[in-house]
C-alpha cells in the first residue's frame, strides 16, 4: 500500500491487492469502467479522449503516477480544469465549518443515538476527491496526511463514532458498512472518481489499524470497495445521466410515391430533447443507478428527486 505519508495513492500498489483496482474502475450503471470526462489526458494518445473508458493498464505500469490529486497537479493543469469544468476544491478549513453546519452536536450522541447517527444518508454533490465525505488531506494543499483525530469528513465523523462504540472487530466492521452505505458522493470527471473512491478505502485501512493496530484483510478491502463503487459514482449533476452519453438523433423523413417515383428521403438531425429543452426527465442518456442499501437493489438517481 501507499506509505502513510503520502496523500497520492499509486494505482499501482491496488493492482498488487487482487482486484481491488478493478473494482475501484467500475461503473455500476453501465457495468463498464467511469469514464476520463476530462481532455487532460488526452497527450497520451488512443485511449485517453474524454469518453474513453479508465483501463488499469492507462493508470499503471508505465502510467503509474499519471493520476494525481489535485494539489500535486502542476498549476497550469489546475487553472484549466477550473476555466473548463469549473473545478474549485474547498480548503479544508471551510469544509470543516460547513460539515459542523450540517452534523449533530457532540451531546446528541449516546448510546441510545449512535446508531442512527451512523445510519443517517449524506451526499456530497460534485466531490471532486471528496473531501466533504473523507478528509484524508487538504485539496487545496499539497501536505501529509491530516491525523485522523482531525479529520472533518462526514464519513469521518461516523467512523470515530463507530470506534467508540464498537469493541469488537464483528461489530465495528458492521457499523463502518452502515457508515459508508449511507454516505454518497457524485462527480463528473474520472480522474477525480477515482481518487474519491482510493480515498474512502484508504480512509477505512486508516481508521480500522487506529482501532485494531493492523490492516483489514484483503477480503475486507473487497467488500468495501464494492460499496464504495456504487455509492461514488459518475453523473452530470444537472442532467442525472452519464456525463456525455446524450446524443444526437438522425430523423428520416420519407418522401411521398409520385407518377416520377418516390421523393428523396430527408434526414434531420435531432439534438437530446432533455438537452434542448431543459427537461430531466427526457434525456437520452443513460441514467445513473444507485444503490438503496435498506432495499437491496439499484434505483435510478433521478427518481430520488423531489
Amino acid at each position: 500500500m501507499a506509505p502513510a505519508h503520502d496523500i497520492d495513492v499509486l494505482e499501482s500498489s491496488l493492482r498488487r491487492r487482487g482486484d481491488l483496482l478493478d473494482i475501484l474502475l467500475l461503473d455500476r450503471t453501465t457495468g463498464k469502467n467511469i469514464i476520463w470526462a476530462t481532455d487532460s489526458y488526452e497527450f497520451n494518445g488512443k485511449g485517453f479522449t474524454q469518453k474513453d473508458h479508465i483501463k488499469k493498464d492507462m493508470v499503471t505500469g508505465e502510467y503509474g503516477s499519471l493520476i494525481q490529486p489535485r494539489a500535486a497537479k502542476p498549476l497550469n493543469e489546475q487553472k484549466q480544469r477550473t476555466r473548463d469544468k469549473a473545478e474549485v476544491f474547498t480548503p479544508l478549513s471551510i469544509v470543516k465549518k460547513i460539515n459542523k453546519l450540517v452534523d449533530w452536536p457532540n451531546r446528541l450522541i449516546s448510546d441510545s443515538s449512535w446508531k442512527d447517527y451512523v445510519s443517517e444518508l449524506k451526499l456530497e454533490i460534485a466531490c471532486g476527491e471528496a473531501p466533504f465525505i473523507v478528509s484524508r488531506y487538504d485539496p487545496v494543499a499539497h501536505a501529509n496526511l491530516v491525523p485522523i483525530n482531525k479529520r472533518v469528513g462526514f464519513l469521518d465523523r461516523k467512523l470515530r463514532v463507530v470506534s467508540e462504540f464498537c469493541l469488537t472487530t464483528r461489530e465495528w466492521l458492521k457499523w463502518a458498512r452502515i457508515a459508508y452505505k449511507s454516505s454518497y458522493g457524485y462527480e463528473w470527471q474520472g480522474d477525480n472518481i477515482l481518487i474519491a473512491r482510493e480515498n474512502l478505502l484508504y480512509t477505512l485501512i486508516d481508521y480500522y489499524k487506529d482501532k485494531f493496530e493492523q490492516e483489514p484483510s484483503l477480503a475486507v478491502l473487497r467488500s468495501f470497495a464494492k460499496i464504495i463503487c456504487w455509492n461514488v459514482f459518475q453523473m452530470d449533476g444537472l442532467k442525472f445521466v452519464i456525463p456525455m452519453s446524450c446524443k444526437q438523433v438522425c430523423r428520416v423523413t420519407y418522401g411521398e410515391l409520385t407518377l416520377f417515383g418516390k421523393d428523396p428521403d430527408i434526414a434531420e438531425i435531432d439534438d437530446c430533447e432533455g438537452c434542448k429543452f431543459n427537461s430531466n426527465n427526457k434525456h437520452n442518456g443513460m441514467y445513473v443507478k444507485v444503490m438503496d442499501w435498506l432495499n437491496d437493489g439499484p434505483v435510478c438517481f433521478a427518481d430520488l428527486q423531489v
